[in-house]
Parts: C-alpha cells; structure tokens; sequence
C-alpha cells in the first residue's frame, strides 16, 4: 500500500510539471504572436482622452458610495436589533463564568484548584449543611442550596442577594461565620465574593420556586423583608 502510494505521489507530481510547462509554453507562444507588425513603444502611443481617464474612475467612485451607502442602510437597523440579544448573551456568558468559579471556590484548597476556598469544610460536601465546633460546643452550619429561599440557617432572614454578599464579607457575629472580604480583614477579593454569590444564586434556582426565590424575585423580595421586620431579624446595613 506504501508502495502505491508512492507511485501515485510521483504521477501527480510529474502530471503537474506537464501542466506548468504546458501553461509557460502557451503564454510564451501568445506573447510572441502579439508582437508581430510593428511595435510602437508606449512612450510614443497616443494617451487617452480626458473622458476615458475620468469617467470610469468617476463611476468607479460613485459605485463604492452605493455599495458603501447601502452597506450602512442594512448594518446599522440590524446592529440595533441584535444589540439586546448580543448583551444579554454576552451577560449571561460572563454570569456563567462567575458561577463556574463560584463552584471551584467553595472546594478545599488543593494543588489542583488553588482558588479554593472550603466552603464544604463547614457547609457540608454538599452544601446541605453541617455540624462545626463552636465556643466549646457545637453548632449548626445552615444549608446552602436554598439560601435564596428567604432564609439562612434559622438567623437573620436574608432578603436579597445583596443580603447574601454583606454575610459573605462581613461574617455573621455570634455565629461561626467569619468575615472573608479582604475590606473586614478577610481573604477575598471583591470578584471572588461576587463569583460565590452567583453560585449560590444559580445554585438556589435550582431548589427554590422562581415564586420565592428572594435573589431574583422582587416580590419575594418585598414578602421577606416584611417578614423580616415584624420578626425584627433584618441585617444591619454596613
């Protein structure tokens, strides 16, 4: 099979040559009968009109500013029309990115995912919750998966996401829950935090109806604080 390969690489090749002769030889040929009778040299040969010289490059120009102009009459209405898709896509996809990191986050630190967190040490592999030494005791991590639900582990209720990333930054006093934002001597960043928040959140809208989910929900937002202030459990704003 080799062999035959071989050979057929060697007839393409010489069949090729064939044909770049073939081709050289017949621009030669053509060069040569365009020379016959006398040949006149060009700086001798009458030049062309002012209307040969002008009139094409004018149709020319006028052209291009059709095609030009008729380029922009279809690019800018599709360009507005698209716009909302592309950014909304465009949105989502970096939201996607977050929550991506987001879930690389709450692992164990290890050699293999050094942006981790461990989150899962307290909360549960799962995030479904855990038991944690506390003030010689022990204490309940709350669940994670709802914590859009309105609800963060019996404590204060949580209303918003942006209730979500104050606990995450702040920590929560009398509890386990330390501060992890670099702003109240924490670890992370402010894109780490908001990378955890969007996990939670996709998370959460996975185990809680869209009707009570607090992060996204604007009703559910009102009926959480409401209950939260006739509880008197509302978050102290920083």
């Amino acid at each position: 099979m080799l062999a035959q390969t071989n050979v057929a690489g060697v007839l393409l090749l010489l069949l090729g040559a064939v044909l770049v002769a073939i081709s050289a030889a017949a621009l030669y040929l053509r060069g040569r009968s365009r020379g016959k009778g006398i040949e006149i040299p060009g700086a001798m040969q009458p030049g062309p009109s002012d209307g040969a010289l002008e009139t094409p490059l004018l149709h020319k120009l006028q052209g291009w500013g059709v095609v030009l102009v008729a380029f922009f009459v279809v690019w800018f209405p599709a360009t507005w029309l698209f716009e909302p898709s592309t950014n909304f896509n465009q949105e989502q996809a970096l939201l996607d990115e977050s929550s991506e990191r987001g879930s690389r986050a709450i692992l164990p630190f290890s050699e293999e995912n050094q942006a981790g967190v461990g989150c899962v040490n307290c909360h549960g592999p799962e995030l479904r919750g855990g038991i944690v030494p506390f003030e010689g005791g022990f204490t309940n991590a709350p669940n994670l998966t709802d914590v859009c639900a309105g609800n963060l582990g019996g404590h204060a209720a949580i209303t918003s996401a942006d209730e979500i990333r104050q606990v995450i930054m702040e920590g929560r006093p009398g509890t386990p829950m330390p501060s992890w934002s670099i702003r109240f001597d924490g670890a992370l960043n402010d894109q780490q935090i908001n990378d955890l928040v969007n996990y939670l959140i996709d998370l959460s809208s996975k185990n809680v109806p869209p009707e009570n989910n607090v992060c996204e929900n604007e009703k559910a937002q009102t009926r959480a604080l409401n209950l939260a202030n006739e509880q008197g459990t509302v978050l102290e704003q920083p």
